[in-house]
């Protein structure tokens, strides 16, 4: 099903993150982003780069050369398609290609793609309130822990915080149990 998005991403997952095979799962995204480049869409190209720089993911296994190579070639495809100096929508892909830049210790960069997302908040016109405030606090999140202070958007205000990005567990739902005494 090379055509099928889901299908791959999930076979991409089942590999890389559940079973962490390595030598099946690095052919298998290499060419998930020459698919995802190859097609020029947006979506395959969000959906690779959040299986290599995803929060909800542990990419300590990957071998970092590897994840660094595939993600900054997404990343300038995915700035290629929507350019920092148009009016584009850059609140759907630039925080993820900001994360992929934080990473890579290119904080300045994150910092900036994080901003212009926020800005593109605002224009070419104001997008719809529910939208805006859906994304605008993991924007913020974001910019305060890629400049270690708070940051403010309108009445909104985020301080850095050290575990919003690391990996969640993806073993089910926490339950407490409550201990026989």
């Amino acid at each position: 099903m090379p055509g099928d998005i889901n299908f791959r991403l999930a076979y991409a997952h089942l590999l890389l993150h559940r079973m962490k095979d390595m030598r099946t799962g690095l052919p298998v995204i290499r060419q998930l982003v020459r698919d995802a480049i190859g097609r020029n869409s947006e979506d395959w190209m969000l959906a690779t780069l959040d299986q290599l720089f995803g929060p909800a993911h542990d990419h300590s296994h990957f071998p970092s050369l590897e994840r660094f190579a595939l993600g900054n070639e997404l990343a300038e495809q995915l700035l290629a398609l929507n350019p920092p100096q148009g009016d584009g929508q850059k609140f759907r892909t630039y925080p993820a290609v900001a994360r992929y830049y934080h990473e890579s210790g290119n904080q300045n960069r994150a910092i900036e793609l994080v901003e212009l997302a926020l800005k593109s908040l605002d224009r070419p016109k104001p997008m719809l309130g529910e939208l805006k405030q859906h994304l605008l606090p993991n924007l913020l999140q974001a910019l305060a822990n890629y400049k270690g202070e708070e940051v403010c958007y309108g009445n909104l205000c985020a301080a850095p915080q050290t575990t919003f990005l690391k990996a969640r567990p993806r073993d089910g739902p926490r339950r407490k149990h409550k201990k026989d005494r």
